[in-house]
């Protein structure tokens, strides 16, 4: 079979960087017309990050969500973009556990620069390619790539699909969450604790710890014991799936209460449309994004926190 990533791709099609343009423009309806474009169907090509994110390569298949969002509006997730702005500094250290094909990893390579570290945990393999060869592709020594799974002790998982839609070029995404009657495929993969990596590693201390893994977060942090007692995570930002949560035993308040006993303190992360547009458009601070978290609050369905 040829290889899908291929270092000679073609470079951005003519018509990307006048449709990015004109889509930022638009007051509404902006993601109406991504995915008409995405349904258009083009090659996957060499696109960049925006020049605020160090203008790098990134594989584009626009059939991919993100990639799609990323390519024609210069952002994703604008509320955790500006927080790795307003956290990461040259020489800091970023692990990215559930990196998908790298956007954070790039963002935060750009931020730390040559002297900082980036760890990058992925558990899916297709994934795990585009990712390796946006890392060489741009030439990113300090970026550490590790085809693992996060959990509470060293072994294998099965996991399944996380998208129908998934396939060779984008639309990557396991998950430990067995919904009934899932005929998606399935991967067998190595697991490993986080203290471990770190360990491993040699990281005394992470600037800034991002965590998005559909429902495995409780398994995760579980494995995260001994670098969340001893304050070695400075920042967690943390994205919570509380029916992916449920499926495997534990909820989103067992893991506030827990990371509340190891002293950390937590924000609510402002995910509303309104935010979103006014985070990405510049027109609204990322602190005012932010509300702590009190006892009695209401998460919703899909919670994003950051942690101190």
């Amino acid at each position: 079979m040829t290889d899908i990533i291929d270092r000679e791709l073609q470079n951005t099609p003519w018509w990307v960087d006048p449709a990015a343009e004109l889509i930022q423009r638009l007051p509404a309806g902006r993601y109406r017309v991504l995915n008409w474009i995405g349904r258009r169907g083009a090659d996957p090509f060499w696109a960049r990050m925006p020049a605020e994110l160090g203008s790098l390569f990134f594989r584009c298949d626009l059939r991919d969500g993100i990639m799609r969002e990323v390519c024609l509006t210069g952002r994703y997730e604008p509320q955790e973009t500006a927080l790795l702005q307003q956290i990461l500094r040259s020489g800091m250290t970023f692990v990215d556990v559930g990196a998908n094909w790298g956007y954070f990893t790039l963002c935060a390579a750009h931020l730390v620069g040559r002297t900082g570290r980036v760890v990058s945990m992925e558990v899916d393999p297709r994934a795990c390619r585009t990712l390796r060869a946006n890392i060489e592709r741009n030439k990113l020594e300090a970026v550490t790539l590790l085809e693992i799974a996060a959990s509470d002790a060293p072994g294998v998982l099965r996991l399944h699909e996380y998208e129908p839609c998934a396939n060779e070029s984008g639309n990557f995404g396991l998950t430990g969450a067995e919904a009934k009657g899932n005929s998606h495929r399935q991967f067998d993969v190595a697991a490993s604790p986080i203290d471990d990596v770190l360990d491993r590693a040699g990281i005394a201390q992470v600037d800034l710890l991002k965590m998005d893994i559909e429902g495995s977060e409780g398994r995760a942090l579980a494995g995260l014991r001994r670098a969340l007692g001893d304050r070695r995570i400075k920042f967690l930002l943390l994205e919570v799936h509380p029916q992916y949560l449920r499926d495997q035993g534990t909820s989103v308040e067992r893991i506030v209460a827990d990371l509340r006993g190891y002293g950390y303190r937590a924000w609510k992360i402002d995910h509303s449309p309104s935010a979103h547009r006014r985070i990405a458009s510049g027109k609204m601070e990322i602190t005012s994004a932010l509300t702590p978290l009190a006892d009695m609050d209401d998460l919703g369905p899909w919670p994003h926190l950051l942690w101190a």
